[in-house]
């Protein structure tokens, strides 16, 4: 994989493991996850020599070695002390509050804030992302009420990757109210 395309990726998907000041600084989750409890049925030096063990594969995690040479678009000093100081950043706020989703979308209770225009692409069987999960949010009486969904099973979890330029366009115009997609 390359993240020639997508630094940014890189540098914020650490901060998903981050809920509010409770939980910390993710301090590299999933590196610290895997050195803390070595999975072999993780280690492909291992599997490889097994015809009967499946190799398996980490998805969706980045890692501190990839600043560290093994990335060259990552491996500049910049890059690197940027990735090590949002690993150790602990004062995040909550990602997944209901009261703060709704006014980032709707402005606060208080009329302060603007209101926004969203959109979205859910997909069927994302590998990743819990279809169920994702329709709570934006069912009514939800969080994120108001939100335009697109459901299509046309893309997977790479779709930006896949066709970003067409999902895009699509998910703006269904935020101005130019084109209509049931949800």
């Amino acid at each position: 994989q390359s993240f020639d395309d997508a630094p940014l990726y890189f540098l914020l998907h650490e901060s998903i493991y981050a809920d509010g000041p409770a939980s910390g600084a993710t301090e590299w989750a999933a590196h610290a996850s895997n050195q803390l409890s070595p999975t072999p049925q993780f280690d492909y030096l291992l599997t490889s020599k097994d015809d009967d063990a499946p190799v398996l594969f980490y998805g969706e995690m980045v890692f501190p070695w990839m600043a560290e040479g093994d990335f060259a678009e990552l491996s500049g000093n910049g890059m690197r002390m940027l990735s090590q100081a949002l690993a150790k950043k602990g004062d995040w706020t909550s990602l997944y509050d209901a009261t703060n989703m709704r006014a980032a979308l709707h402005g606060s209770d208080n009329g302060e804030g603007a209101k926004s225009k969203a959109a979205s692409a859910t997909y069927y069987g994302d590998m990743y992302v819990d279809f169920d999960c994702a329709m709570k949010l934006v069912q009514r009486g939800g969080p994120l009420e108001g939100v335009k969904v697109w459901v299509t099973n046309e893309y997977q979890h790479s779709g930006l990757r896949d066709d970003g330029a067409a999902i895009v366009c699509k998910l703006v115009s269904m935020a101005k109210g130019s084109i209509h997609v049931p949800s």
